[in-house]
């Protein structure tokens, strides 16, 4: 048994000093992650030390859940529970602003909000249509129900299939979105 599994091992049995040398060799992958995300919010310094902290929550998540029979190293499973938790920080960050923005109080209704609406409108058609000549009947699928403000984990019930497969449709979708 390597030495990262060992230490993980030791973690998971409640040793606070392996998992802090785990987070020792993991430091740059935790920062780098943390920055990476938090410059996708365009907000200051703050929102980077939480990213981090969120970063080294899904870290110790990611020790305690680590199974060392599955065919992968620890390394890439800690890589991605970080990613999907900073992804996750991400949308809500994002679902709080849209909040704000769309609050009826806030927002008022001069000519030049309804033009904006009517333009968001068009683009959201257009994304629409390509989405459903360049997606599969599937990824459609799954495009919609993300679209409306769903969750991996609640579209995965809805559809009967596991939340991983859905969370992979939803980066198969993006990385197509994006590349048209």
């Amino acid at each position: 048994m390597d030495e990262i599994l060992e230490l993980v091992a030791s973690a998971k049995n409640g040793n606070n000093r392996a998992f802090e040398a785990l987070l020792d060799k993991y430091q740059g992958l935790l920062y780098s992650m943390s920055k990476k995300y938090s410059d996708m919010c365009h907000e200051v310094l703050k929102d980077r030390e939480d990213f981090l902290q969120e970063s080294k929550i899904a870290f110790y998540n990611a020790v305690k859940t680590f199974d060392e029979s599955k065919d992968r190293t620890f390394g890439a499973y800690a890589k991605v529970c970080i990613r999907n938790k900073l992804v996750s920080c991400i949308r809500e960050l994002n679902s709080k602003k849209r909040l704000k923005k769309t609050d009826p109080l806030i927002e008022g209704t001069t000519p030049a909000n309804i033009q904006d609406k009517a333009i968001q409108r068009m683009h959201q058609k257009e994304l629409y249509k390509l989405a459903k000549t360049h997606l599969s009947d599937y990824e459609y699928l799954i495009f919609e129900m993300y679209s409306s403000g769903q969750k991996g984990k609640e579209i995965s019930s809805k559809i009967g299939k596991t939340e991983k497969s859905v969370n992979n449709a939803i980066c198969r979708i993006k990385a197509k979105l994006n590349g048209l």
